[in-house]
């Protein structure tokens, strides 16, 4: 209740007389602010929500209600998570209800961990997060650097087969031959899916699956044997607000990391991202290289 009343004195402070109004004249008045506002509004709830040094919080609803500054640190917070997610993975249709029930549990009460399962691969794959860098609101995204690769991988190659199988509507122009006017006359046509493109863009995704499956595994433990490391990276959003993208090398880097001290901790072992884009231009070559070798 405590909470509810500091968000409503919030929303108070930049829309005056938005407690008065009902549940829809309130979505109303929100939709009507300008980004400003909202980042503002959304900058003071952070204050209330966030926790520790840096009012950090994580913003995914399928991670725990139990805020992760109360956790000792970033593996023992995920470590949990996988247990439950790798759990329904790998019981496919037949789930345990009982061990999961078992494991959901265990994902709301903080438990230390001082180091990661076997087989073991964090679950921080752009975590919707909040939280302040020298006084400024961050809306930010966790990463652990092997999903981080990954996704830049999956887009230059899904890029890569788009291009070489084009599928989606195309526009065509032609000059018209007979034509009586003086100035020059041309045709528009488009051309909807092409449906052998289409289904060869399919099989060359499934394809491109197999790899990354593959692939997973081995660049997690390549990471794992290097020294730890965390990667920033600055932005803005589409209405020019500050974003951040904050990524974590290996499961040594996570269980060095607390919730609570978030930034004194990870700061100093900041590096150059270019290290994860050489790694991802890397793996992107191997893949597309392999999707030529099984004809695409």
């Amino acid at each position: 209740m405590k909470l509810e009343l500091n968000e409503q004195q919030i929303l108070e402070k930049y829309i005056p007389g938005i407690s008065l109004l009902n549940e829809e004249d309130k979505e109303k008045a929100l939709g009507a602010c300008s980004s400003l506002n909202i980042y503002q509004i959304n900058a003071g709830k952070q204050k209330i929500r966030g926790k520790g040094q840096d009012y950090f919080s994580i913003h995914e609803p399928c991670r725990t209600r139990t805020s992760i500054c109360d956790f000792a640190d970033l593996l023992s917070y995920d470590t949990p998570h996988w247990q439950y997610q790798n759990h329904h993975f790998a019981s496919g249709n037949e789930v345990d209800k009982e061990r999961s029930e078992e494991l959901a549990d265990a994902m709301d009460v903080p438990k230390y961990y001082s180091t990661a399962p076997e087989e073991f691969i964090s679950q921080y794959n752009g975590d919707w997060a909040g939280l302040f860098i020298e006084n400024t609101f961050y809306y930010a995204s966790l990463y652990s650097a092997v999903h981080f690769i990954l996704n830049a991988i999956e887009k230059t190659v899904f890029s890569w087969i788009e291009q070489r199988y084009p599928y989606r509507i195309q526009m065509n122009s032609y000059l018209c031959q007979e034509n009586t006017l003086r100035e020059p006359l041309y045709r528009v046509e488009f051309t909807t899916n092409n449906q052998t493109n289409n289904d060869c863009a399919h099989d060359a995704r499934m394809a491109y699956r197999n790899f990354e499956n593959s692939l997973r595994p081995k660049l997690n433990q390549y990471l794992n044997t290097q020294t730890p490391a965390t990667y920033i990276i600055y932005g803005t959003d589409y209405n020019g607000n500050p974003t951040v993208d904050l990524i974590c090398k290996n499961d040594n880097t996570l269980a060095l990391i607390r919730p609570a001290r978030f930034i004194e901790d990870f700061m100093p072992k900041t590096q150059s991202p270019e290290y994860l884009d050489f790694l991802s231009r890397k793996h992107t070559k191997q893949a597309t290289d392999r999707l030529l070798d099984l004809g695409f």
